[in-house]
């Protein structure tokens, strides 16, 4: 019964990564549009980051638990109550503001549940549907087989492989960026079968050159398939990074409280910045003043506006969850119960 604080505390980060790519780029033009995108480009990886996690949590969660409904409704109160206050806010507000540059969408049930990619009204929220999709998978094979999670799990990446290699039109699971939660099973596996990761000489280093090499690749060579290009790059560089931070934890590291605080409210502030930026990028009387202090100011006020949802909405949502699933199933043995029901998307 171990929380690893280290993976909280990544989370923090890819969470305000994403949030500083999008508010550097809200309103830049002219001279400044081409520095906003070349920072938007790393900053993206943030997500890469959320995906080698959330396969971490999610399988290291998973392999403790045997009801795969209890593991669906706790996935399910983990994401939409926050989605669907936020989407409500997007729905209405869309009358003013555009959120995208194509026309605004019926809001259907592929918005309603996430299930869609890309999502017009929340667009950071397309990484849900990936989320959501992992899930379905793991659910499956909790009804079917839990105690063979890890091999059924390794099977169904190798049918992604397979997917992706042959252009199957699998939809989200031929995706290249399903892969990343591949990485996150394996180190979660690793963890399981041995207890603890070795330390590997030079990994931070190289993760660095990775997210480096992804973003020369993306952005100054300019890659035909960015989602292709950030796999072996942005991808495995998060893998390198979310296995260096767990077996220094294993090995007694410890980690800056205000990142685990960043990663506390993770969630609430990966799906409410974009709105909160784009409703601020629609006064433009505020940039003339000054477009540093704005953005600076933005991404300050995300964090702020999502400490209170997650105080006000999040926290009680999940502890509602967890009381009701604990009554109706009896306690579930969490591998790690402080970080497993912080799960991003």
């Amino acid at each position: 019964m171990q929380t690893f604080h280290g993976v909280q505390a990544m989370r923090g980060v890819a969470a305000l990564a994403v949030v500083c790519g999008h508010a550097v780029i809200a309103r830049s033009d002219g001279g400044i549009r081409s520095a906003a995108e070349a920072a938007h480009t790393i900053f993206a990886s943030g997500v890469d980051i959320f995906f080698v996690i959330s396969g971490f949590i999610i399988a290291s969660t998973a392999a403790s638990q045997t009801d795969a409904l209890n593991f669906a409704f706790r996935r399910a109160i983990r994401i939409y109550p926050m989605y669907w206050l936020v989407l409500g806010a997007a729905f209405i507000s869309s009358y003013w503001i555009a959120l995208a540059p194509e026309d605004r969408p019926a809001l259907d049930l592929g918005y309603i549940f996430a299930w869609g990619y890309p999502n017009w009204y929340i667009p950071p929220a397309w990484s849900i549907a990936f989320e959501l999709h992992f899930y379905a998978v793991v659910a499956l094979i909790l009804a079917i087989s839990p105690r063979h999670l890890f091999a059924m799990l390794f099977a169904a990446l190798g049918l992604a492989v397979v997917a992706i290699v042959f252009h199957l039109p699998l939809g989200i699971y031929s995706h290249p960026l399903i892969l990343e939660f591949g990485a996150g099973v394996f180190i979660a596996y690793l963890v399981r079968v041995k207890g603890a990761l070795p330390r590997l000489p030079y990994i931070a280093s190289i993760s660095a050159a990775l997210f480096a090499a992804g973003w020369y690749w993306i952005f100054v060579h300019g890659s035909s398939d960015p989602q292709v290009a950030r796999v072996p790059t942005y991808g495995l560089g998060a893998a390198l990074l979310i296995y260096a931070v767990v077996s220094a934890e294993l090995h007694g590291a410890s980690f800056p409280r205000i990142l685990q605080w960043l990663g506390s409210i993770s969630y609430s502030l990966y799906i409410s910045h974009f709105l909160l930026i784009r409703w601020i990028a629609n006064f433009p009387e505020l940039w003339q003043i000054s477009p540093a202090a704005i953005i600076v100011g933005s991404i300050l006020l995300s964090i702020g506006v999502a400490a209170v949802l997650h105080l006000l909405v999040e926290a009680p949502t999940l502890d509602w969850g967890r009381k009701l699933t604990a009554r109706k199933a009896g306690v579930v043995p969490l591998t790690f119960p402080g970080v497993g029901d912080l799960q991003k998307p």
